[in-house]
C-alpha cells in the first residue's frame, strides 16, 4: 500500500525499465538481422559480406555506456542499478529462448517490444534479511474489526512501504529477492525465501499398477473425467460473465478518448478480468487438492498443449486469390472455451500439489505422468477396436456391446496407455511410457495406415 509519492516513483521506474527493455531488445534484433543471411538468396560475387560482429551479451549491455550519456543520465539516475541489471537479464533470457531454446531445446516465440501498459514487474535481486518489519498491533477497520497484520518493507531507493502481511515467514528462512508487480487492484510484492539447512530430497519412485493409478481426461463439457467414473463439472467463469463484460466494453467505447470516465471503465473491466482469473485459479487448486487427497498415487494425464489447440485455422484461397470459408467462426467459440477451461494451468497445479503432498507427508507420495493422448477417445477400452467419431458424438458405442461415455472411455484408455497395456492395435501404435522410442519416419508412415 504505497502512498502517492511512492506510487508515482514506482510508475516512473516501470516507464524507465520499459524503455531499457525495448532499447536492449532492439540492439539484439539489429545484431540478429545484420549477421544472418540465407546462402541461396545472396550472391557472394556481387554482395560484400562484412565481418560478423560479436553478439550483445548481458555483461556487454550491462557495462555499456547507455547509462553514462549526458542526455540519458537524468532519466535512469533514479532507478536502482540492480533493478536495471535484472531487467537486462530478462531480455537476455527471452532472446536466448528464441534463438537457442530452453534446456529441453524448445524454442519460444519472437520477443516483442512492450508498451508501458504491458511492462508491470521489476525485481530487486538482493534484499536485506531484516527488510520486513511486522507491526505488533493489528490494523483496525472503521467497524472495529481487526484486519490482517500491517508490515513495513524497506525497498532500496523507495523507502518504507506499508504492506498487508498475508502469512508469517517460517523460522530459519531468510528473504533473498523481492518482485514488485502492478496489477489491476494495486501493487503486490512477492518475496523469495531461502533456508540452506534444508537438504535436497529426491522423491522415491512409485511403481504404477491397476490399484494405485488413475487416468484423467480433460474436456469442455466435464472438466475432468477419471478412469473410475468420477466426474468434475466445469465452471465456465468467463462464459457466465461474458454479457456483463460486453456491456462494460460497449459503455467504454462510447466514451471520448483520454477521458476520466473512459479510464474508470477500463480499470473496472481489468478488475473484473482479474476476478475471473482468480476464480479460475481457485477452482483449479480445489480440484487438484481433491485428486491428491484420494487413495491413488499415480495420475496419468494427457500431454496436451492448449496453445496449439486454440490456434486459428489456416486461411484458404482459390485460384484467383479470394478467401474461402475455413471454419474459423466455429473454431473461435471452441478456442474461447478452451482458454476459459485453463487445462495447462490445472495440470501444472496438479503436478505441484502431487509434489507437495509427498513433502508434507512422506508416506503420502504422489506423482503425475503425462502420456500422449493419440486416439484414446477413438479406441474401445474393452476390445481395442478403433471406432472413429466426431467431437459431436459424446457416447462411445462399440460392436462388442460396450456403451460408455466418451470421456470415461478416453480416461480408461489413458490409464491403459500409461500402464503399458495398450501398445498396438493393428498398424496403429500407441505411445506408452514403457515402449521404446521409434524413428520419426516410421511413426509417420504407420500413423497414415490406421485401419478404419
Amino acid at each position: 500500500m504505497p502512498n502517492k509519492q511512492q506510487s508515482k516513483q514506482l510508475n516512473e521506474w516501470l516507464y524507465k525499465l520499459c524503455r531499457i527493455h525495448n532499447l536492449m531488445l532492439s540492439e539484439r534484433f539489429k545484431w540478429w538481422e545484420c549477421n544472418r543471411s540465407p546462402v541461396n538468396a545472396c550472391s557472394i560475387y556481387i554482395t560484400h559480406l562484412p565481418e560478423l560482429k560479436d553478439p550483445p551479451t548481458y555483461y556487454h549491455q550491462k557495462r555499456a555506456n547507455h547509462w553514462s550519456r549526458e542526455s540519458d543520465d537524468a532519466l535512469y539516475k533514479g532507478v536502482h542499478s540492480q533493478v536495471i541489471q535484472e531487467a537486462i537479464k530478462r531480455v537476455e533470457d527471452t532472446f536466448n529462448r528464441f534463438i537457442k531454446g530452453d534446456f529441453k531445446r524448445q524454442r519460444s516465440g519472437k520477443p516483442r517490444f512492450k508498451s508501458v501498459k504491458r511492462y508491470r514487474t521489476f525485481c530487486f535481486p538482493q534484499l536485506k534479511a531484516d527488510c520486513l518489519t511486522v507491526s505488533p498491533h493489528p490494523h483496525k477497520r472503521k467497524n472495529g474489526k481487526a484486519r490482517r497484520d500491517i508490515a513495513q518493507i524497506n525497498l532500496p531507493k523507495i523507502g518504507q512501504v506499508k504492506v498487508i502481511y498475508h502469512r508469517p515467514i517460517p523460522e530459519g528462512f531468510t528473504i533473498k529477492t523481492g518482485r514488485v508487480s502492478h496489477k489491476a487492484d494495486g501493487w503486490y510484492v512477492t518475496l523469495l525465501l531461502e533456508d540452506k539447512t534444508i537438504p535436497s530430497l529426491t522423491p522415491p519412485e512409485i511403481q504404477a499398477n491397476e490399484e494405485n493409478s488413475l487416468g484423467l481426461d480433460v474436456g469442455l463439457e466435464k472438466f475432468w473425467t477419471a478412469s473410475d467414473g468420477t466426474v468434475e463439472t466445469i465452471q465456465q467463469h468467463y462464459r457466465k460473465s461474458e454479457d456483463k463484460l460486453a456491456k462494460l466494453q460497449n459503455r467504454k467505447d462510447k466514451k471520448p478518448h483520454k477521458s476520466a470516465s473512459r479510464r474508470k471503465l477500463a480499470k473496472k473491466i481489468s478488475k473484473h478480468h482479474q476476478k475471473l482469473q482468480r476464480k479460475r485459479k481457485q477452482f483449479h487448486y480445489e480440484s487438484a487438492t481433491q485428486l491428491v487427497s484420494r487413495d491413488e498415487q499415480v495420475f496419468f494425464v494427457e500431454d496436451i498443449k492448449s496453445a496449439n489447440l486454440s490456434r486459428k485455422n489456416k486461411p484458404k484461397q482459390d485460384a484467383d486469390g479470394k478467401y474461402l470459408p475455413n471454419g474459423q467462426s466455429a473454431k473461435s467459440g471452441l478456442n474461447k472455451s478452451i482458454n476459459d477451461a485453463g487445462w495447462g494451468q490445472f495440470l501444472s497445479i496438479l503436478i505441484y500439489k502431487a509434489a507437495k503432498a509427498g513433502r508434507d507427508a512422506p508416506w503420502r507420495v504422489c506423482t503425475v505422468v503425462k502420456v500422449k493422448p493419440d486416439n484414446t477417445s477413438q479406441v474401445c477400452s474393452c476390445c481395442d477396436l478403433l471406432v472413429q467419431k466426431d467431437l459431436s458424438i459424446r457416447v462411445h458405442e462399440c460392436l462388442c456391446g460396450l456403451i460408455l461415455d466418451r470421456d470415461w472411455n478416453a480416461a480408461i484408455n489413458i490409464k491403459r496407455v500409461g500402464l503399458g497395456i495398450i501398445k498396438r492395435v493393428g498398424s496403429c501404435i500407441f505411445p506408452t511410457i514403457k515402449c521404446r522410442k521409434r524413428s520419426r519416419k516410421t511413426t509417420t508412415k504407420e500413423a497414415h495406415t490406421i485401419p478404419v
